[in-house]
């Protein structure tokens, strides 16, 4: 049996978390409908290792900053662990004499920064492999709601770094609010790539492959249920190993509402189409700006027809209809909807992409990975999470983050090294 392949290495100096794998189906707490058809949102779901505190804190608001508590004798425990183990750390090499932990971390495993900000070691020292990043964010799909994890990566320099998470408490967060199992994701991630972007037009083939999955047997087989027609897609030999740059695509066929930053490149995709929505426990309505969303639709078949020939909307009506009506209704009783964004995202073979979805009032859009290797759209699913009030999103403002990942990272472990004695 081949080896499972590992991406970083992790030291536990501490013992105050631990990094776990998660199911899917969240140890079948997700819908039967979600763990049988949509592969995205199943693999959002396990993207990752999460970082999960084996003791609970308790961060309480105060006059003049934030009292941060641990049951006893775990916290004085951990205290005198950490003031031991930092000077162990540094004698051995593993960690640098001038580093986070020698002078920001000197006294305490947890600094206090305000009354909504703290930062907070881990216990864990992580060392990615070469060529490796390790991203570090919140915990997604399944989190605690009033509670962000700041992200960062940490990049391959060949030592250990102190796994570091800064927490901000979000701005309707009560007094009191407790840190317990997940609180942070830490995935293996790849440097080093580029994102184009390029106008339908010069990349018809996209457009096909979008018409080609949306065909008339796609629409019949959802009136008796799921397809399942993305989870039998067969994504393409895994590219081999190579120096070269890998080059990822943005294309636009609509509205342009996307851009591309970070120091590890992702394309940020913007909502094009104002609009509020409104749960009531069954029924989920949305009432979008029709106005902005007929001109979206225009400029989508505008961008279609330019790159495929004027015939070709009369040919492909019905596979155009998720684009042009932007959003997607889930059955009833579901809090779900997806925006389908006007633009779509191509990687080279054997790579997939990260969909990062943003957490408004009332709403988290959810974390996903899609092929996007032969699959080219990245939905933006949204989970409301309150009922009778209705959550709101203007246009320009942000839905997903897609960041390209290697699966064979989606697919890595970690080694587990001992302090030595």
């Amino acid at each position: 049996m081949k080896a499972a392949t590992t991406a970083f290495e992790v030291l536990d100096a501490l013992g105050l978390a631990q990094l776990l794998k998660r199911s899917g189906d969240l140890s079948g707490s997700v819908p039967l409908r979600v763990a049988q058809a949509c592969t995205p949102l199943f693999e959002g779901n396990a993207f990752g290792f999460q970082i999960t505190l084996r003791q609970t804190v308790r961060l309480r608001r105060t006059s003049d900053g934030m009292d941060v508590q641990i049951a006893a004798p775990y916290f004085e425990a951990l205290t005198a662990a950490h003031r031991a183990v930092v000077p162990r750390l540094v004698a051995q090499g593993i960690l640098r004499a001038d580093g986070l932990l020698s002078t920001v971390f000197a006294d305490s495993f947890v600094r206090v920064e305000s009354r909504d900000r703290l930062r907070l070691w881990t216990g864990l020292c992580v060392r990615p492999d070469a060529g490796v990043w390790l991203r570090v964010s919140a915990t997604a799909n399944r989190r605690n709601r009033f509670i962000d994890v700041e992200e960062h990566q940490i990049v391959d320099g060949g030592t250990f770094e102190p796994l570091i998470l800064d927490v901000k408490l979000c701005p309707d967060a009560p007094d009191l609010v407790r840190l317990e199992g997940e609180v942070g994701t830490v995935a293996p991630v790849a440097p080093g790539f580029r994102i184009d972007e390029v106008p339908l037009a010069e990349a018809p083939e996209i457009g096909i492959a979008h018409t080609t999955f949306f065909d008339n047997s796609y629409f019949e087989g959802k009136k008796a249920g799921p397809t399942r027609k993305y989870r039998k897609i067969k994504p393409p030999p895994e590219a081999l190993e190579t120096d070269a740059q890998a080059c990822c695509r943005v294309i636009a066929v609509g509205p342009e509402a996307h851009t591309i930053t970070g120091s590890l490149p992702r394309v940020v995709l913007s909502n094009s189409v104002p609009f509020e929505a409104c749960y009531d426990g069954y029924t989920l309505t949305v009432e979008p700006d029709w106005q902005a969303l007929r001109a979206g639709a225009r400029a989508v078949e505008r961008a279609f027809a330019e790159a495929l020939g004027p015939t070709f909307l009369g040919d492909n009506r019905r596979a155009m209809v998720p684009l042009t009506r932007y959003f997607t209704h889930h059955p009833p009783g579901e809090p779900h909807f997806f925006i389908l964004p006007w633009a779509f995202v191509q990687t080279p073979p054997g790579w997939s992409c990260l969909l990062e979805g943003v957490h408004g009032h009332g709403f988290d859009i959810l974390r996903g990975v899609v092929a996007t290797d032969v699959f080219y759209a990245t939905p933006a699913v949204f989970h409301v999470h309150r009922s009778g009030h209705p959550i709101r999103l203007g246009a320009g403002e942000p839905l997903l983050q897609v960041i390209p990942i290697p699966r064979r990272l989606l697919r890595a472990g970690f080694r587990q090294i001992a302090l030595r004695g």
